[in-house]
């Protein structure tokens, strides 16, 4: 096989083949929809915005949690926030070059999702232009740089993020941001002047689109160790544009406001170093295997639904996968610095997406290092009967799975927004639910909560009032109604037991007996508290007695909302625990 793919990827058509090919297995995103933060995004587009809490981001999309108690509460008003939901909680991000995309698609597209997906395999295409420039810089004009290319632009780890309308920042900050390493090195090994200024200006376009444009600097970094043959003072030199254009981004960034803090699951490495650093052993490992060969990084977030062993057994895995690969690699390590230029790149580039949940949409950077070293591993002869095997299942992997990997994970995100769909259609959309507040009692993640305000409000089909969602998590609930008007609710596993449900709200940020949440028509308060600071008990008062017609009081079953009938007042109810995967999913409860 690889002596076929070295005729026909000695071609000059070779590379244009090769994007040509990943584009026309992306064909099937086209037909997705809106997924999601796509949903989100739709609302903030639109002026005025139908939920004023979302007002006055259009510009500005990716300002998602902004840190500023007032618009936390509004949000959690809007019932689009929980009420668990940290009154600093800050989700931000500036990328205002991504954001202009999605202006100009609500511009000239408004009600077509297909072309706003089109535009999504357009930068697509744009960034492996750029990948296929580094590998061609780095590699050479041969078969192995086009094999190279080959190898990124198949790779079905892409799938979820060119699927997903709201993901097109990472394909722009590649794009713009990667011409910066093939400038670099024409003005460092060829001395061409323009480059000195040309690289760091794409770094700093690349930031403007997402932060994801800083592995470039992990690829510097690389560069600067292993190919950069001046003396140390002078590579540090070289390096000093692209520190000021860091520096400069980061100063604005914060001067902004942007940035992530008091989450449980997204870590801001600047603010909290400590918690960043002890997430790295755990985030880095599946990342890397699923950049390398398997399983796919973002089953990490399902392993603990499945077994409480399962996440240690599979990382496990992945550290075995990482030594297996790092074994087939050493002797090209040893001889060659363009594989340690990779892999280090490679390496670093992994860093800064541990700040968040692993995910393959997260691989865009990694894999440009991940697939140079793979291409020049394939070129390489095998001398024993292990490396042969070891070689044939990267092939198999790479070669033969992954191009079919990538065909069905185009559609991934339909594999999102279905449940999120089930769970509002479940929801009545008649016209007298516009005056009502409804109560879902236990939804079994935020997720399935959260969505159903933005999305009626994006689609325009009838939206509750009020939406206010009480005790959401998979394990049993004890429902008492206190009174005429309340609910005491004490979940199994307590409040924040799934990671899903720690979005906004960091272990460290603990309650304490007697805070209380007050909302329009409704006042939270936790009764008490687990070992580890959750809210083991919350007792739910509201404005109105719990069967006065203005509340509709839903619990979740059979992978939707159904009636919930309130015990009588002093009575109990259990309300059985709910599988994550079977709701996501579809199987029931």
């Amino acid at each position: 096989m690889m002596r076929w793919l070295e005729r026909r990827l000695s071609s000059r058509w070779a590379p244009v083949a090769a994007i040509a090919l990943a584009v026309a297995l992306m064909l099937p995103s086209l037909s997705t929809g809106l997924v999601a933060d796509d949903h989100l995004h739709e609302v903030m587009l639109r002026s005025p915005a139908p939920i004023p809490a979302l007002a006055g981001r259009r510009f500005d999309p990716f300002r998602f949690a902004p840190g500023d108690p007032a618009a936390t509460q509004a949000l959690q008003d809007a019932g689009v926030f929980p009420w668990t939901a940290d009154p600093h909680a800050r989700l931000a991000f500036w990328r205002p070059l991504a954001a202009a995309t999605h202006v100009l698609d609500h511009a000239l597209w408004p009600d077509s999702a297909p072309l706003r997906h089109l535009h999504n395999l357009a930068w697509f295409a744009l960034a492996l232009l750029a990948v296929a420039a580094v590998h061609r810089r780095f590699l050479g004009a041969t078969w192995i740089g086009a094999l190279a290319l080959l190898l990124y632009a198949i790779d079905d780890v892409h799938g979820p993020a060119v699927g997903w309308i709201a993901n097109r920042n990472a394909m722009i900050a590649v794009a713009l941001s990667l011409p910066a390493l093939v400038w670099h090195d024409r003005w460092v090994r060829d001395g061409w002047r323009p480059g000195a200024l040309l690289a760091p200006l794409a770094l700093a376009l690349g930031l403007g689109a997402g932060e994801a444009a800083l592995a470039v600097t992990a690829y510097l970094a690389a560069y600067t160790l292993h190919v950069d043959r001046a003396r140390w003072a002078t590579r540090v030199a070289h390096l000093v544009p692209y520190l000021v254009v860091v520096v400069v981004w980061h100063l604005i960034y914060v001067h902004l406001g942007y940035g992530a803090s008091r989450s449980g699951i997204y870590l801001d490495p600047g603010g909290d170093l400590v918690a960043f650093a002890a997430a790295i052993p755990r985030r880095a490992p599946g990342l890397l295997a699923s950049q390398l060969a398997l399983p796919w990084s973002d089953l990490v977030s399902l392993y603990p639904y499945l077994s409480p062993r399962l996440p240690l057994i599979m990382l496990g895995l992945a550290l075995l996968v990482l030594a297996g690969v790092a074994w087939l690699l050493a002797p090209l390590w040893r001889r060659d610095d363009k594989t340690r230029f990779f892999a280090t790149g490679m390496l670093l580039a992994v860093l800064p997406i541990c700040a968040t949940f692993p995910a393959d949409r997260l691989l865009w950077f990694v894999g440009l290092g991940a697939t140079g070293l793979l291409a020049r591993l394939l070129a390489e002869p095998r001398t024993t009967r292990a490396r042969k095997l070891a070689a044939g299942t990267l092939i198999a992997i790479h070669l033969v799975l992954a191009p079919l990997f990538l065909l069905l994970r185009s559609r991934t995100m339909d594999t999102v927004e279905r449940p999120l769909a089930r769970a509002e259609a479940s929801i009545p959309r008649t016209p007298d639910i516009t005056g009502k507040t409804v109560v879902l009692v236990n939804p079994p993640s935020d997720l399935l909560a959260a969505y159903v305000m933005v999305t009626r409000a994006s689609r325009g089909t009838p939206a509750p009032a009020r939406l206010r969602w009480l005790a959401a998590g998979t394990s049993a609930a004890e429902v008492e109604r206190v009174d005429a008007r309340t609910l005491r609710i004490r979940p199994a596993r307590g409040y924040l037991a799934d990671t899903a449900e720690r979005m906004l709200r960091s272990p460290r940020a603990r309650f304490a007996v007697g805070d209380h949440v007050d909302l329009s028509g409704l006042r939270v308060e936790v009764t008490a508290l687990s070992p580890d600071g959750r809210p083991a008990e919350a007792s739910f008062s509201f404005d109105v007695a719990l069967d006065d017609p203005s509340l509709l009081l839903l619990q979740w079953s059979r992978g939707g909302y159904v009636p919930f009938t309130p015990p009588p007042p002093g009575g109990h109810v259990t309300l059985p625990g709910t599988s994550f995967l079977d709701a996501v999913f579809g199987k029931g409860s």
